[in-house]
Protein backbone atom coordinates (compact mmCIF):
# COMPACT_ATOMS: atom_id res chain seq x y z
CA UNK A 1 0.00 0.00 0.00
CA UNK A 2 3.03 2.01 1.02
CA UNK A 3 4.57 1.68 -2.52
CA UNK A 4 1.42 2.11 -4.65
CA UNK A 5 0.44 5.55 -2.60
CA UNK A 6 4.92 7.00 -3.72
CA UNK A 7 4.11 5.21 -7.28
CA UNK A 8 0.87 7.25 -7.42
CA UNK A 9 2.75 10.28 -6.11
CA UNK A 10 6.14 10.49 -7.16
CA UNK A 11 5.31 13.39 -10.34
CA UNK A 12 4.16 15.58 -7.88
CA UNK A 13 7.10 14.76 -5.29
CA UNK A 14 9.55 15.45 -8.02
CA UNK A 15 7.29 18.36 -9.20
CA UNK A 16 7.17 20.22 -5.57
CA UNK A 17 11.48 19.51 -5.25
CA UNK A 18 12.08 21.13 -8.68
CA UNK A 19 9.85 24.12 -7.91
CA UNK A 20 11.58 24.42 -4.23
CA UNK A 21 15.33 23.29 -5.23
CA UNK A 22 14.72 26.77 -8.35
CA UNK A 23 13.89 29.16 -5.04
CA UNK A 24 18.13 29.77 -4.34
CA UNK A 25 18.12 29.56 -1.32
CA UNK A 26 21.42 31.00 -0.22
CA UNK A 27 22.45 32.87 2.83
CA UNK A 28 22.22 36.44 2.30
CA UNK A 29 23.69 39.24 4.45
CA UNK A 30 20.93 41.75 3.52
CA UNK A 31 18.35 41.26 6.93
CA UNK A 32 14.98 42.50 6.05
CA UNK A 33 11.10 42.06 8.33
CA UNK A 34 10.49 38.31 8.35
CA UNK A 35 13.41 37.43 6.15
CA UNK A 36 16.52 37.50 8.47
CA UNK A 37 18.49 35.31 6.08
CA UNK A 38 17.63 36.82 3.13
CA UNK A 39 14.45 37.58 0.86
CA UNK A 40 15.08 34.07 -1.54
CA UNK A 41 15.49 31.93 1.90
CA UNK A 42 12.29 33.10 3.40
CA UNK A 43 10.62 32.29 -0.14
CA UNK A 44 11.95 28.95 0.46
CA UNK A 45 10.25 28.71 3.59
CA UNK A 46 7.11 30.21 2.54
CA UNK A 47 6.59 27.47 -0.16
CA UNK A 48 7.21 24.75 2.59
CA UNK A 49 4.86 26.08 4.69
CA UNK A 50 2.19 26.32 2.04
CA UNK A 51 2.80 23.07 0.96
CA UNK A 52 2.17 21.83 4.36
CA UNK A 53 -0.64 23.73 4.61
CA UNK A 54 -2.42 22.32 0.92
CA UNK A 55 -2.01 18.99 2.52
CA UNK A 56 -4.11 19.62 5.19
CA UNK A 57 -1.31 20.39 8.17
CA UNK A 58 -1.20 23.07 10.61
CA UNK A 59 1.15 25.56 10.20
CA UNK A 60 3.38 28.22 11.80
CA UNK A 61 6.05 30.29 11.02
CA UNK A 62 8.48 31.70 12.86
CA UNK A 63 8.94 35.09 12.25
CA UNK A 64 11.17 33.97 8.49
CA UNK A 65 13.62 31.73 10.77
CA UNK A 66 11.99 28.56 11.24
CA UNK A 67 8.83 27.10 10.39
CA UNK A 68 6.59 23.94 11.92
CA UNK A 69 4.13 22.08 10.19
CA UNK A 70 2.22 19.18 12.59
CA UNK A 71 -0.11 16.55 11.68
CA UNK A 72 -2.16 14.73 14.64
CA UNK A 73 -2.95 16.61 17.95
CA UNK A 74 -1.45 14.24 20.93
CA UNK A 75 1.16 15.17 23.07
CA UNK A 76 3.83 12.71 22.47
CA UNK A 77 5.69 14.82 19.90
CA UNK A 78 7.66 13.14 17.32
CA UNK A 79 10.13 15.55 15.62
CA UNK A 80 11.23 15.98 11.73
CA UNK A 81 14.11 18.54 11.43
CA UNK A 82 14.68 19.67 8.11
CA UNK A 83 16.07 23.16 6.47
CA UNK A 84 15.20 25.01 2.86
CA UNK A 85 18.72 26.93 2.95
CA UNK A 86 21.67 25.52 0.72
CA UNK A 87 25.02 26.35 -0.11
CA UNK A 88 25.85 28.97 -2.63
CA UNK A 89 26.30 26.62 -6.28
CA UNK A 90 29.92 26.90 -7.13
CA UNK A 91 31.76 26.35 -10.27
CA UNK A 92 31.78 22.77 -12.15
CA UNK A 93 27.89 22.71 -13.06
CA UNK A 94 26.72 20.95 -16.08
CA UNK A 95 23.59 22.37 -15.60
CA UNK A 96 22.18 25.39 -14.02
CA UNK A 97 22.11 24.32 -10.85
CA UNK A 98 18.85 26.47 -9.54
CA UNK A 99 17.12 25.38 -12.88
CA UNK A 100 16.39 21.61 -11.85
CA UNK A 101 17.34 18.86 -14.74
CA UNK A 102 15.53 15.27 -14.47
CA UNK A 103 17.93 13.20 -16.69
CA UNK A 104 18.48 9.51 -16.50
CA UNK A 105 16.17 8.73 -13.23
CA UNK A 106 18.12 11.87 -11.39
CA UNK A 107 17.05 15.70 -10.64
CA UNK A 108 20.23 17.80 -10.46
CA UNK A 109 20.26 20.87 -8.78
CA UNK A 110 21.04 22.61 -5.89
CA UNK A 111 19.81 20.94 -2.31
CA UNK A 112 17.73 17.96 -4.57
CA UNK A 113 20.11 15.66 -1.53
CA UNK A 114 20.97 18.71 1.00
CA UNK A 115 17.94 19.28 1.87
CA UNK A 116 15.03 19.52 0.09
CA UNK A 117 14.60 16.03 -1.13
CA UNK A 118 14.49 15.00 2.12
CA UNK A 119 12.03 17.81 2.94
CA UNK A 120 9.41 16.80 0.54
CA UNK A 121 9.81 12.84 1.44
CA UNK A 122 9.05 13.20 4.81
CA UNK A 123 6.19 15.53 4.39
CA UNK A 124 5.01 12.92 1.51
CA UNK A 125 5.39 10.62 4.34
CA UNK A 126 3.60 12.49 7.16
CA UNK A 127 0.63 12.73 4.42
CA UNK A 128 0.50 9.16 3.96
CA UNK A 129 0.70 8.34 8.13
CA UNK A 130 -2.56 11.07 8.78
CA UNK A 131 -4.04 9.97 5.19
CA UNK A 132 -4.81 6.84 6.72
CA UNK A 133 -5.33 6.87 10.52
CA UNK A 134 -1.81 6.08 11.56
CA UNK A 135 -1.07 8.98 13.69
CA UNK A 136 -2.02 7.18 17.10
CA UNK A 137 -4.02 9.99 19.29
CA UNK A 138 -1.61 10.44 21.66
CA UNK A 139 0.91 11.52 19.53
CA UNK A 140 1.84 14.04 16.81
CA UNK A 141 4.32 14.40 13.75
CA UNK A 142 6.20 17.94 13.82
CA UNK A 143 8.41 19.06 11.01
CA UNK A 144 10.58 21.71 12.15
CA UNK A 145 11.68 23.54 9.17
CA UNK A 146 15.62 25.93 9.51
CA UNK A 147 16.90 28.51 7.06
CA UNK A 148 20.23 29.02 8.77
CA UNK A 149 21.75 25.44 9.02
CA UNK A 150 24.51 25.96 6.53
CA UNK A 151 25.35 29.00 8.07
CA UNK A 152 25.30 29.46 11.71
CA UNK A 153 21.88 27.95 12.95
CA UNK A 154 20.66 30.96 14.60
CA UNK A 155 17.27 29.39 13.32
CA UNK A 156 16.91 26.62 15.28
CA UNK A 157 17.98 28.58 18.28
CA UNK A 158 15.25 31.67 17.47
CA UNK A 159 12.76 28.38 17.10
CA UNK A 160 14.19 26.65 20.76
CA UNK A 161 13.64 30.22 22.13
CA UNK A 162 10.17 30.91 20.87
CA UNK A 163 8.29 27.24 20.14
CA UNK A 164 5.90 26.15 23.29
CA UNK A 165 6.70 22.66 23.28
CA UNK A 166 9.76 20.12 21.65
CA UNK A 167 9.73 16.59 20.35
CA UNK A 168 10.10 13.75 22.92
CA UNK A 169 12.53 12.15 19.79
CA UNK A 170 13.50 13.63 16.62
CA UNK A 171 14.47 12.56 13.30
CA UNK A 172 17.20 14.39 11.09
CA UNK A 173 16.61 13.27 7.05
CA UNK A 174 20.28 15.02 6.38
CA UNK A 175 23.11 12.36 6.32
CA UNK A 176 23.31 8.65 5.95
CA UNK A 177 21.31 5.88 5.91
CA UNK A 178 20.76 3.25 8.25
CA UNK A 179 21.67 6.07 10.47
CA UNK A 180 23.89 7.86 12.37
CA UNK A 181 25.04 6.99 15.89
CA UNK A 182 27.54 9.36 16.51
CA UNK A 183 28.64 13.30 14.99
CA UNK A 184 31.90 14.45 15.87
CA UNK A 185 32.54 17.59 17.77
CA UNK A 186 32.64 20.81 15.73
CA UNK A 187 34.97 23.94 16.67
CA UNK A 188 34.52 26.97 13.78
CA UNK A 189 36.74 29.51 14.81
CA UNK A 190 39.14 32.20 13.11
CA UNK A 191 42.87 33.08 12.84
CA UNK A 192 44.43 35.85 12.25
CA UNK A 193 48.02 37.12 13.21
CA UNK A 194 49.81 39.12 15.08
CA UNK A 195 52.60 39.50 12.45
CA UNK A 196 52.21 42.77 10.17
CA UNK A 197 53.05 43.43 6.39
CA UNK A 198 56.42 44.72 5.99
CA UNK A 199 55.78 47.35 3.17
CA UNK A 200 59.16 48.03 2.46
CA UNK A 201 59.16 44.32 0.97
CA UNK A 202 59.70 43.86 -3.18
CA UNK A 203 56.62 41.96 -3.42
CA UNK A 204 53.59 43.47 -1.91
CA UNK A 205 50.14 41.59 -1.54
CA UNK A 206 47.88 44.13 -2.47
CA UNK A 207 44.81 41.65 -2.84
CA UNK A 208 43.95 38.27 -1.33
CA UNK A 209 40.80 36.28 -1.42
CA UNK A 210 39.25 32.62 -1.91
CA UNK A 211 36.68 30.30 -0.83
CA UNK A 212 32.74 30.50 0.06
CA UNK A 213 32.20 29.04 3.97
CA UNK A 214 34.36 27.85 6.56
CA UNK A 215 32.48 24.09 6.20
CA UNK A 216 33.27 23.84 2.19
CA UNK A 217 37.07 22.49 0.81
CA UNK A 218 37.62 26.01 -0.81
CA UNK A 219 37.43 25.66 -4.95
CA UNK A 220 39.29 29.02 -5.72
CA UNK A 221 41.70 31.07 -4.55
CA UNK A 222 43.45 34.45 -5.95
CA UNK A 223 45.86 37.37 -5.01
CA UNK A 224 47.09 40.10 -7.11
CA UNK A 225 50.86 41.03 -5.79
CA UNK A 226 52.44 44.33 -6.75
CA UNK A 227 56.16 43.84 -7.85
CA UNK A 228 59.48 45.74 -10.13
CA UNK A 229 59.11 43.02 -12.93
CA UNK A 230 55.70 40.63 -12.68
CA UNK A 231 57.03 38.46 -15.00
CA UNK A 232 60.32 37.46 -14.23
CA UNK A 233 59.09 37.24 -10.43
CA UNK A 234 56.54 34.54 -12.00
CA UNK A 235 59.44 32.62 -13.92
CA UNK A 236 61.09 31.95 -10.17
CA UNK A 237 57.65 30.08 -8.78
CA UNK A 238 57.03 26.48 -9.19
CA UNK A 239 53.62 26.13 -9.74
CA UNK A 240 51.49 23.33 -8.45
CA UNK A 241 49.21 22.15 -11.43
CA UNK A 242 46.22 23.96 -9.76
CA UNK A 243 47.57 27.39 -9.92
CA UNK A 244 47.70 29.80 -12.99
CA UNK A 245 49.84 33.34 -13.38
CA UNK A 246 48.94 35.49 -15.89
CA UNK A 247 49.58 39.17 -15.61
CA UNK A 248 46.72 41.86 -15.20
CA UNK A 249 47.13 45.82 -14.97
CA UNK A 250 50.95 45.69 -14.43
CA UNK A 251 50.37 43.53 -11.07
CA UNK A 252 51.33 39.82 -10.90
CA UNK A 253 47.86 37.64 -10.48
CA UNK A 254 48.21 34.35 -9.00
CA UNK A 255 44.76 32.16 -8.95
CA UNK A 256 44.24 28.69 -7.88
CA UNK A 257 41.70 26.13 -8.98
CA UNK A 258 40.48 23.13 -5.87
CA UNK A 259 37.79 20.67 -5.50
CA UNK A 260 34.96 21.16 -3.62
CA UNK A 261 33.66 19.16 -1.38
CA UNK A 262 31.92 19.45 2.58
CA UNK A 263 34.39 19.85 4.84
CA UNK A 264 34.07 16.47 7.11
CA UNK A 265 35.64 15.02 4.41
CA UNK A 266 38.41 17.40 3.30
CA UNK A 267 40.27 14.31 1.70
CA UNK A 268 37.95 14.33 -0.94
CA UNK A 269 38.67 18.12 -2.37
CA UNK A 270 41.73 20.27 -2.93
CA UNK A 271 42.00 23.18 -0.90
CA UNK A 272 42.93 25.95 -3.10
CA UNK A 273 43.21 28.47 0.15
CA UNK A 274 45.97 26.29 1.34
CA UNK A 275 47.59 25.57 -1.61
CA UNK A 276 47.84 29.54 -2.57
CA UNK A 277 48.90 30.64 0.51
CA UNK A 278 52.02 27.81 0.36
CA UNK A 279 52.61 28.81 -2.97
CA UNK A 280 53.07 32.41 -1.55
CA UNK A 281 55.61 30.89 0.72
CA UNK A 282 58.38 30.40 -2.36
CA UNK A 283 59.22 34.17 -2.48
CA UNK A 284 60.75 34.04 1.60
CA UNK A 285 61.57 37.27 2.54
CA UNK A 286 60.72 38.72 -0.18
CA UNK A 287 57.04 38.67 0.17
CA UNK A 288 55.20 41.44 1.96
CA UNK A 289 53.60 38.81 3.88
CA UNK A 290 56.72 36.37 4.53
CA UNK A 291 56.57 36.03 8.22
CA UNK A 292 52.77 34.93 7.95
CA UNK A 293 53.82 32.32 4.88
CA UNK A 294 56.07 30.83 7.04
CA UNK A 295 53.42 30.28 10.14
CA UNK A 296 51.23 29.18 7.76
CA UNK A 297 53.51 26.82 6.42
CA UNK A 298 54.41 25.15 9.77
CA UNK A 299 51.54 25.19 11.12
CA UNK A 300 48.39 24.15 8.75
CA UNK A 301 50.20 23.68 4.72
CA UNK A 302 48.42 21.20 2.86
CA UNK A 303 47.23 19.18 5.88
CA UNK A 304 43.97 18.48 6.94
CA UNK A 305 44.25 16.45 10.15
CA UNK A 306 45.83 18.65 12.06
CA UNK A 307 49.00 16.71 12.24
CA UNK A 308 51.48 19.64 11.83
CA UNK A 309 49.35 21.37 14.96
CA UNK A 310 49.87 18.34 17.03
CA UNK A 311 46.47 17.92 17.05
CA UNK A 312 46.07 14.29 15.16
CA UNK A 313 44.04 12.41 16.80
CA UNK A 314 40.89 9.47 16.43
CA UNK A 315 38.68 7.26 17.39
CA UNK A 316 36.62 4.79 16.26
CA UNK A 317 34.08 6.68 15.13
CA UNK A 318 36.87 8.83 12.74
CA UNK A 319 39.74 10.91 13.02
CA UNK A 320 39.75 15.00 13.77
CA UNK A 321 39.54 16.84 10.39
CA UNK A 322 40.91 20.70 9.93
CA UNK A 323 39.64 22.81 7.15
CA UNK A 324 40.71 26.33 5.75
CA UNK A 325 37.90 27.55 4.65
CA UNK A 326 37.96 31.14 3.68
CA UNK A 327 41.17 33.83 3.47
CA UNK A 328 40.63 37.17 3.38
CA UNK A 329 42.74 40.54 3.60
CA UNK A 330 41.72 43.81 5.46
CA UNK A 331 42.85 47.38 4.39
CA UNK A 332 45.62 47.17 6.52
CA UNK A 333 47.27 44.23 5.41
CA UNK A 334 45.75 41.72 8.43
CA UNK A 335 44.91 38.31 6.88
CA UNK A 336 42.23 36.47 8.39
CA UNK A 337 41.35 32.42 7.94
CA UNK A 338 37.98 31.35 8.77
CA UNK A 339 38.24 27.57 9.93
CA UNK A 340 36.40 24.56 10.97
CA UNK A 341 37.40 21.56 12.82
CA UNK A 342 35.39 18.11 13.08
CA UNK A 343 36.44 15.74 16.25
CA UNK A 344 36.39 12.78 17.48
CA UNK A 345 33.63 12.54 20.12
CA UNK A 346 35.67 11.08 22.86
CA UNK A 347 37.42 14.12 23.41
CA UNK A 348 36.23 16.48 25.53
CA UNK A 349 35.71 20.19 24.49
CA UNK A 350 37.99 21.51 26.92
CA UNK A 351 40.51 19.30 26.00
CA UNK A 352 40.12 20.48 22.17
CA UNK A 353 39.96 24.06 22.76
CA UNK A 354 42.98 24.11 25.14
CA UNK A 355 44.77 22.04 22.96
CA UNK A 356 43.93 24.30 19.26
CA UNK A 357 44.62 27.52 21.29
CA UNK A 358 48.23 26.42 23.31
CA UNK A 359 49.21 25.19 19.34
CA UNK A 360 48.29 28.12 17.21
CA UNK A 361 49.61 30.57 19.85
CA UNK A 362 53.10 28.99 19.32
CA UNK A 363 52.93 29.77 15.71
CA UNK A 364 51.62 33.29 16.01
CA UNK A 365 47.88 32.89 15.50
CA UNK A 366 45.17 34.26 17.19
CA UNK A 367 42.40 31.73 17.97
CA UNK A 368 38.98 33.40 17.94
CA UNK A 369 36.00 30.62 18.58
CA UNK A 370 32.87 31.29 16.62
CA UNK A 371 31.05 28.21 17.33
CA UNK A 372 30.70 25.12 19.14
CA UNK A 373 28.78 21.97 18.91
CA UNK A 374 29.14 18.93 21.03
CA UNK A 375 29.04 15.34 19.90
CA UNK A 376 26.28 13.24 19.06
CA UNK A 377 26.54 9.87 20.44
CA UNK A 378 23.80 7.14 21.11
CA UNK A 379 24.63 3.22 21.84
CA UNK A 380 24.07 1.18 19.04
CA UNK A 381 21.64 -1.24 20.50
CA UNK A 382 19.54 1.86 22.36
CA UNK A 383 16.01 1.61 21.50
CA UNK A 384 15.82 4.36 19.57
CA UNK A 385 18.40 3.02 17.42
CA UNK A 386 16.93 -0.46 17.03
CA UNK A 387 13.36 1.26 15.94
CA UNK A 388 15.14 2.94 13.19
CA UNK A 389 17.48 0.58 12.22
CA UNK A 390 14.43 -1.98 11.37
CA UNK A 391 12.23 0.66 9.46
CA UNK A 392 15.56 0.66 7.52
CA UNK A 393 15.97 -2.80 6.98
CA UNK A 394 12.18 -3.79 6.10
CA UNK A 395 12.29 -1.51 3.62
CA UNK A 396 15.78 -2.27 1.72
CA UNK A 397 16.41 -6.14 3.13
CA UNK A 398 20.10 -4.37 3.93
CA UNK A 399 21.21 -6.64 7.44
CA UNK A 400 24.57 -5.79 6.75
CA UNK A 401 25.21 -2.30 7.44
CA UNK A 402 25.71 -0.91 10.48
CA UNK A 403 24.96 2.69 11.78
CA UNK A 404 27.78 5.12 11.04
CA UNK A 405 29.60 7.88 12.70
CA UNK A 406 30.73 10.77 10.28
CA UNK A 407 31.74 14.09 10.77
CA UNK A 408 29.01 16.19 9.51
CA UNK A 409 26.67 18.45 11.75
CA UNK A 410 22.86 17.84 11.45
CA UNK A 411 20.36 19.14 13.22
CA UNK A 412 20.51 16.05 16.00
CA UNK A 413 22.83 17.88 17.39
CA UNK A 414 19.95 20.99 18.74
CA UNK A 415 17.60 19.02 20.21
CA UNK A 416 17.91 15.86 22.92
CA UNK A 417 17.18 12.70 21.86
CA UNK A 418 17.88 13.36 18.00
CA UNK A 419 19.25 10.81 15.11
CA UNK A 420 20.01 11.25 11.93
CA UNK A 421 18.24 9.02 9.49
CA UNK A 422 18.83 9.35 5.76
CA UNK A 423 18.76 10.34 2.98
CA UNK A 424 21.84 8.97 1.39
CA UNK A 425 21.89 5.23 0.75
CA UNK A 426 25.53 3.46 1.33
CA UNK A 427 25.84 2.72 -1.99
CA UNK A 428 25.33 6.27 -3.05
CA UNK A 429 28.37 8.96 -4.07
CA UNK A 430 28.37 12.08 -1.36
CA UNK A 431 27.45 15.43 -3.37
CA UNK A 432 26.37 17.28 -0.78
CA UNK A 433 28.06 20.68 -1.24
CA UNK A 434 29.20 19.44 -4.60
CA UNK A 435 28.86 20.56 -7.90
CA UNK A 436 26.45 18.79 -9.98
CA UNK A 437 24.58 17.47 -6.97
CA UNK A 438 21.00 15.35 -7.67
CA UNK A 439 19.08 13.07 -6.38
CA UNK A 440 18.18 9.84 -8.10
CA UNK A 441 13.94 9.14 -8.26
CA UNK A 442 14.26 5.36 -7.02
CA UNK A 443 16.37 6.65 -4.07
CA UNK A 444 13.62 9.52 -3.07
CA UNK A 445 10.99 7.17 -3.75
CA UNK A 446 12.62 4.16 -0.85
CA UNK A 447 13.42 6.94 1.22
CA UNK A 448 10.12 8.14 1.73
CA UNK A 449 8.95 4.55 2.44
CA UNK A 450 11.27 4.16 4.76
CA UNK A 451 10.60 7.34 6.83
CA UNK A 452 6.81 6.36 6.43
CA UNK A 453 7.68 3.29 8.70
CA UNK A 454 10.47 4.99 10.69
CA UNK A 455 7.85 7.72 11.61
CA UNK A 456 5.40 5.27 12.57
CA UNK A 457 7.61 3.03 14.65
CA UNK A 458 8.55 5.82 16.75
CA UNK A 459 4.76 6.52 16.97
CA UNK A 460 3.93 2.98 17.94
CA UNK A 461 6.57 1.14 18.78
CA UNK A 462 9.41 3.55 21.07
CA UNK A 463 8.75 4.34 24.20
Amino acid sequence: MIKEYIEKNTAEMVRRLSELVAIPGVFEATPSKGAPFGKNIRRSLEYVLNMGQQMGFQVKNYDGYAGEITAGKGSRMIGILCHTDVVSAGEGWNTEPFEPVEKDGKLYGRGTSDDKGPLVASLFAMKYLADNQMIPEDACLRMIVGTDEEESWRCIRYYLDHAETLPQVSVVPDANFPLLYCEKGLLDFDLTSAETSDEKAEIQIVELKGGRSRNIVPDEASCLLKCEDPEKTAENLELPEQVTVEIADGFLKLSVRGISTHCMSPEKGFNAVSCLLETLGQFGEKLSHASYMKQFHQAVGMDYDGARLGCAMEDPAGVLTFNVGTVNMDENGRILLQCNIRYPASVEYSDIRELLERQLKKYGFLYNEIDYLAPVYHKKDSSLIRCLMSAYQEVTGDMDTEPMAIGGATYARALPNAVAFGPLFPYEEELAHEANEFLSIDSFQKMTEIFVKGLHKLMTEYR
